[in-house]
C-alpha cells in the first residue's frame, strides 16, 4: 500500500512540473529516446540480440500474422498508400525500420529511425496490386522487394485496394508464383519537404479499377501513441526518434545461445512456404521474461553493459552533461536528427543495395549544450544564466522524479513478475486447454474465411467474365452500326445516282419537246410556205419519232423484265433452300424415327430374350422337379420290403 502511495505521489509531482513547463515543439516536432522505444515495444514481443542486425524486436502474435497483410489496410494520403494497423505497436513497426523472415525465429522487427507511410515494395498487373516488405539490407528506393519467398507477397484485385476488408481478397498463397510473374514494378516516389515516400499505386490507376476517385486523407500529428482514422484525417504518432549510445532493451535473448541450446525449438520455417510454431514462441517469450532467467542466454541490461557474445564497445568521448536535463537532451537529439536528415543527399529511382546491416550506430553526435562562459557578465547575461539554471533546476527536479517513479515502478513490476509467476505456473494446463479451444476455433475462422475468400473471387471472376462480354457486345454493336451507317451510305450515293439520272432524262425529254416544238413550228411554216410537199416529211419524222418511242420502251419493258427474272431467281433460290431445310428436317425425322425404331426394335427383342429366358428357366425347374420326384419315388420303391412268393 505504500508504495501504492508513493507511485501515486510522484507521478502527481512529475504531472504538476509538466503542465508548468513551458512547451514549444508540436506533436511532429516532439522527440522520444531510443530507450522508450525499446520499452513500449517490450510488453508486446521479445528482444532478441542477431549478430547481423544487432537487437531485434519478434511480437507475440500467431501463426497466421505477416507484415503488411494482416490487422490492417491501406488507406490514401498526400504521402501515398499508407497503412493502418489494428495493433496497438503498428504506428512504429509499420512506420520506422524494416521486416524480415528468420529461418529460426520467424518475423523479425529491425528498428530504423525514419517516418514513412509503409517500407514496402509494390507491383501491379493482370488486375491486381501485390506488396511486400523491405528487407534491411535493400535501400528503401529499390523496388525489387525482399528475400526469395513469394509468401512474403500479398496479392489482391486492384479494386479492393483501399478496401478495409481487403484481407478477405487476398489470393491464395500458392497462386503467388504464377501471379507475379505477370506483374511489373510500381515505381512511384513521393518526394515531402525534401523526404522520398514510396508511395505505391498512384490515386488516378486505383480509379481506373474502383470507376471512383480514391478519399485522399490528410496524415496529421497525433498526441500519444497509435493510428485514428477520422472522416478526412489520419492522425498517426510519428515522433523523431531521438539515438542514444547507452539505449537498451530491459531484457534481450542472445539468439545465437538460444538456438544452440534448443536446437529442436524452431519458431519459424521457411524454404518455399513459411511455417510457424504457437508454443515455441511462446517458450521463448516465457524464457526472456522469467523471474530467473538463465543468464548465458538473457541479459538483463543494467547487470552487464556488453551484449552476449560481443566484446564492448567503446564509447565516444563526451564532455560533462547535466544529469537531469531530459527535455533539454531530447530536444537537442531531436534538432541533430533533423540536420542529419536534411543533410542527407537524395536517392534516386534506381536499385541501390546497401552494405549489411550491422545494428545500432554507436557514435552519435554530441549534443550536450553549450558551456556558459564565466566573467564579467552584464545584468542581462547574469539574469538570462539565472533563468538557465532555474529551467536546469526544473528539469533536474523532473528527472527526479522521473528516476523515483521508475524505481517504484521497478519495484512494483517486480512484485507483479513473481506474482505472475505464480500464475503462470497455476494457469499453465488452463492455458494450453485455452489454446487448444482458440486453435480450433481459429481453424473454423480461417476455413470460414477461405470460403469467403472463394465466393468473393467467384463474384470477381463473374464480374469480370460480365465486363469482358459487355465489352464483346459494345464492339459488336459498334461493328453493326459502322455497317449499317455504309449501307446507309451506299444507299444515299444510289439514290443520288438515280436521282441525277432522272434529272438528266428529264432535261434530254424537254431539249427533245423542245426540239419537237422548234420543228413543229418550221414545219408549220413550211406547210404553210410549201404545202403538201413537206407533208410527207413530216409524216416520216413522226414516225421516226414514235420508232424511238418504241425503242425507249422496248429498252425499259427489257430491263423490267430482266429486274423481274432477277426477283424471279432470288425468290427460286430461296424457295430451293427451304425445301433442302425441310427436306433436311424430314431426313432428320426419318432418322430420328429410324433410331425410335431400331431401339423399339431392340427393347422388343431384349423382352422376347427375357421372356424366352423366363420360360427355359421355368421349363428347367420343371424338369427338376420332375426328375427329383422320380428320384424320390425310384427311393421309395428302394425302400419297400419285397413282396414274399407263395412257396
Amino acid at each position: 500500500m505504500k508504495i501504492v502511495k508513493k507511485i501515486w505521489g510522484i507521478s502527481l509531482l512529475a504531472i504538476l512540473l509538466i503542465v508548468a513547463a513551458p512547451r514549444i515543439t508540436s506533436a511532429q516536432d516532439e522527440a522520444i529516446t531510443e530507450q522508450d522505444f525499446y520499452d513500449a515495444l517490450a510488453p508486446y514481443g521479445t528482444w532478441v540480440y542477431d549478430n547481423n542486425y544487432g537487437d531485434v524486436w519478434l511480437p507475440d502474435i500467431d501463426e497466421s500474422f505477416r507484415p503488411y497483410q494482416t490487422g490492417g489496410y491501406w488507406v490514401m494520403t498526400e504521402y501515398g498508400n499508407t497503412w493502418v494497423s489494428d495493433y496497438a505497436w503498428g504506428w512504429a513497426t509499420f512506420h520506422y525500420g524494416r521486416w524480415r523472415f528468420d529461418d529460426y525465429y520467424g518475423w523479425e522487427w529491425i528498428p530504423g529511425y525514419e517516418w514513412a507511410p509503409a517500407w514496402v515494395s509494390w507491383r501491379s498487373g493482370d488486375g491486381y496490386y501485390g506488396w511486400a516488405p523491405l528487407s534491411p539490407d535493400v535501400d528503401f528506393s529499390g523496388s525489387i522487394g525482399s528475400g526469395n519467398y513469394y509468401d512474403y507477397w500479398a496479392f489482391a484485385p486492384a479494386a479492393y485496394i483501399n478496401n478495409q476488408s481487403i484481407y478477405n481478397y487476398y489470393i491464395p498463397h500458392n497462386r503467388v508464383a504464377n501471379v507475379i510473374r505477370h506483374t511489373t514494378v510500381v515505381n512511384n516516389v513521393f518526394v515531402r519537404n525534401g523526404h522520398q515516400y514510396i508511395g505505391g499505386p498512384r490515386a488516378t490507376d486505383i480509379e481506373r479499377y474502383t470507376h471512383r476517385r480514391p478519399k485522399v486523407y490528410t496524415v496529421t500529428d497525433a498526441s500519444r501513441p497509435g493510428i485514428t482514422v477520422g472522416t478526412k484525417t489520419v492522425s498517426i504518432f510519428r515522433p523523431n526518434i531521438s539515438r542514444s549510445g547507452d539505449a537498451r532493451p530491459q531484457r534481450v535473448v542472445d539468439g545465437k545461445a538460444y538456438q544452440q541450446q534448443n536446437p529442436n525449438q524452431r519458431i519459424a520455417r521457411g524454404g518455399g512456404s513459411l511455417t510457424f510454431s504457437r508454443n515455441n514462441a511462446q517458450r521463448l517469450a516465457m524464457e526472456a521474461r522469467s523471474s530467473n532467467p538463465n543468464t548465458n542466454i538473457v541479459r538483463i541490461n543494467g547487470q552487464s553493459a556488453t551484449r552476449p557474445n560481443q566484446q564492448p564497445v567503446q564509447a565516444p568521448q563526451r564532455r560533462p552533461q547535466p544529469t537531469g536535463n531530459v527535455e533539454q537532451l531530447q530536444r537537442g537529439n531531436a534538432n541533430s536528427t533533423q540536420q542529419n536528415r536534411a543533410s542527407q543527399p537524395q536517392q534516386n529511382n534506381n536499385v541501390i543495395t546497401r552494405p549489411l546491416y550491422r545494428g545500432r550506430r554507436e557514435n552519435r553526435p554530441n549534443v550536450t549544450p553549450p558551456r556558459i562562459q564565466e566573467g564579467n557578465n552584464t545584468p542581462q547575461q547574469r539574469q538570462q544564466r539565472e533563468a538557465q539554471q532555474q529551467a536546469i533546476q526544473q528539469n533536474q527536479a523532473r528527472g527526479q522524479a522521473h528516476q523515483d517513479l521508475q524505481q517504484a515502478t521497478q519495484q512494483q513490476q517486480a512484485a507483479q513478475q513473481a506474482a505472475q509467476q505464480q500464475r503462470d505456473q497455476h494457469q499453465a494446463q488452463q492455458q494450453q486447454a485455452a489454446q487448444q479451444a482458440a486453435q480450433q476455433q481459429r481453424d473454423q475462422q480461417q476455413a470460414q474465411q477461405q470460403q469467403v475468400q472463394q465466393q468473393r473471387r467467384a463474384q470477381f471472376e463473374q464480374q469480370r467474365q460480365q465486363r469482358q462480354a459487355q465489352q464483346a457486345t459494345q464492339q459488336q454493336q459498334a461493328t453493326q452500326q459502322a455497317a449499317q451507317q455504309q449501307r446507309d451510305q451506299q444507299q444515299a450515293q444510289q439514290q443520288q445516282v438515280q436521282q441525277q439520272r432522272r434529272a438528266q432524262f428529264e432535261q434530254q425529254r424537254q431539249q427533245r419537246q423542245a426540239q419537237q416544238a422548234t420543228q413543229q413550228q418550221q414545219e408549220n411554216q413550211q406547210t404553210q410556205q410549201r404545202g403538201a410537199q413537206f407533208g410527207q416529211q413530216r409524216q416520216q419524222q413522226q414516225a421516226a419519232q414514235r420508232q424511238a418511242d418504241q425503242q425507249r420502251q422496248a429498252q425499259q419493258q427489257a430491263a423490267q423484265r430482266q429486274a423481274d427474272q432477277q426477283r424471279q431467281a432470288q425468290q427460286q433460290q430461296a424457295q430451293q433452300q427451304a425445301a433442302q431445310r425441310q427436306a433436311d428436317q424430314q431426313r432428320q425425322a426419318q432418322q430420328q424415327q429410324a433410331q425410335q425404331q431400331a431401339a423399339q426394335r431392340q427393347a422388343d427383342q431384349q423382352r422376347q430374350a427375357q421372356q424366352q429366358q423366363a420360360q427355359q428357366q421355368a421349363a428347367q425347374r420343371q424338369a427338376d422337379q420332375q426328375r427329383q420326384a422320380q428320384q424320390q419315388q425310384a427311393q421309395q420303391q428302394h425302400r419297400r420290403p419285397p413282396e414274399r412268393r407263395p412257396q
